[in-house]
């Protein structure tokens, strides 16, 4: 009998009724920090919850056998006595090697994931977006960033629930429940509102206490970053769709096709500038005819730049990112130093998420306002013309290497033949 084909390499998405995990480039550092930040959290970032959710468990377990953020919180305020005689040396060499490995694992995937994304890119023709059964019904359509990172920020969890992915929803409730409850954040809240610093420095728990930066800062960053993520593939998915679909060589292109010989079509997109003039005489120069080239101008619906992505506007420039890194840095060190500090830890910790995400904005719009392919916020410029160049085959890299030098914002052939 014979043998049935498969395929080597993996869908861009993989959907089961209560989540989906999708292929997506991730810069390797970002899952290595939030994995020094808290381990497991890199891991859940590039589609590894069972890793991640095993190596969090073990965080919170070993952590807090040998008393590590008790023994921080005293090594900060510079009580280095009292962090030798809290910490448990028998829990603590145990913990060493496995934080530092969930640094190095985590890395080590997200590059196999990126090598592993770029296959299955090539190789992946459709993707398939629904899952369903009697428990529940997982699509993929567009999300807001915007909206899955304010429930994220209003309870661990609504974010994740927000887009369908029900296992981190129940774990992320679980986890934020019990350090709500062993730290009693929400009493030393209550005493931080009504002028009490001294009260609730006495009832926080500095043990518990210090996971919550690290653990809420990496819920509003995953939560972001999914919406991200899926609205990115919910536009590969659907180009995948209308290329497969919607070019029929039966449409009647707008410019005929040549009488002799193979031909194609070359398709690019500009912003209104002098490089569409200087594309379209070089091409001449070249041998192409004008009847062989279409130019359409675009009325462009005017708004305003957004700072952030949203559900009909994903370019995969975060300001989110660097954001929730400082603001759980600086949250961290405000949690610790708020114990002896006037105001009380609350406070210094909410100082320091918001100084910190601030802080983290900043240099991340400065760094992108500097990139040249990238207008003031970080955006693609939007397409103002399109353009069509009928060619021969042997011709079209020539072609398409004159429009890329000319600064074309995007660039895609058409072959009726194939």
């Amino acid at each position: 009998m014979a043998q049935q084909l498969t395929k080597r390499y993996s869908h861009l998405m993989h959907s089961i009724p209560s989540n989906s995990s999708i292929e997506y480039p991730i810069n390797p550092w970002i899952p290595l920090w939030w994995s020094a930040a808290f381990p497991g959290y890199g891991h859940c970032m590039i589609n590894y919850p069972l890793i991640g959710y095993s190596l969090i468990i073990f965080e919170f377990t070993v952590n807090n056998l040998a008393k590590i953020n008790q023994a921080i919180y005293f090594s900060m305020i510079g009580n280095f006595q009292g962090a030798m005689d809290v910490i448990d040396l028998r829990f603590f060499y145990l913990y060493i090697g496995v934080y530092v490995f969930t640094m190095f694992d985590s890395y080590r995937r997200c590059v196999d994931m990126n090598n592993n994304y770029v296959l299955s890119y090539r190789t992946t023709t459709l993707t398939k977006t629904t899952k369903a059964s009697s428990f529940s019904i997982n699509t993929l359509n567009k999300v807001s960033p915007i909206t899955a990172t304010y429930w994220e920020m209003i309870m661990p969890g609504l974010g994740s629930l927000y887009l369908n992915h029900l296992i981190s929803f129940f774990f992320s409730v679980v986890t934020w429940t019990i350090t709500i409850g062993f730290s009693r954040f929400y009493v030393g809240l209550y005493y931080t509102c009504i002028g009490d610093f001294e009260k609730a420095k006495t009832v926080i728990d500095p043990q518990w206490y210090l996971f919550i930066p690290s653990i809420y800062g990496g819920y509003v960053y995953f939560a972001y970053s999914q919406a991200v993520i899926t609205n990115f593939q919910f536009k590969l998915s659907q180009s995948q769709f209308l290329c497969s679909e919607y070019q029929s060589a039966a449409f009647i292109m707008p410019l005929a096709p040549a009488e002799e010989g193979e031909f194609m079509y070359i398709v690019a997109s500009f912003e209104h500038s002098t490089a569409i003039e200087l594309a379209l005489t070089e091409l001449e120069q070249t041998g192409i005819q004008k009847s062989d080239m279409f130019a359409l101008p675009l009325r462009i619906r005017n708004k305003n730049k957004k700072l952030f992505d949203n559900a009909h506007y994903s370019d995969g420039v975060s300001f989110i990112d660097l954001s929730t890194i400082m603001g759980s840095i600086l949250m961290l060190v405000g949690g610790i130093y708020g114990f002896v500090l006037k105001q009380g830890p609350v406070l210094w910790a909410l100082y320091g998420l918001v100084s910190g995400g601030v802080l983290g904005f900043l240099i991340k719009w400065l760094v992108i306002k500097k990139l040249p392919s990238l207008d003031l916020f970080g955006r693609t410029r939007p397409t103002e013309v399109v353009m069509m160049i009928r060619c021969s085959s042997e011709d079209d890299e020539r072609i398409k290497d004159i429009l890329w030098h000319n600064k074309a914002l995007g660039v895609t052939e058409y072959n009726p033949i194939n």
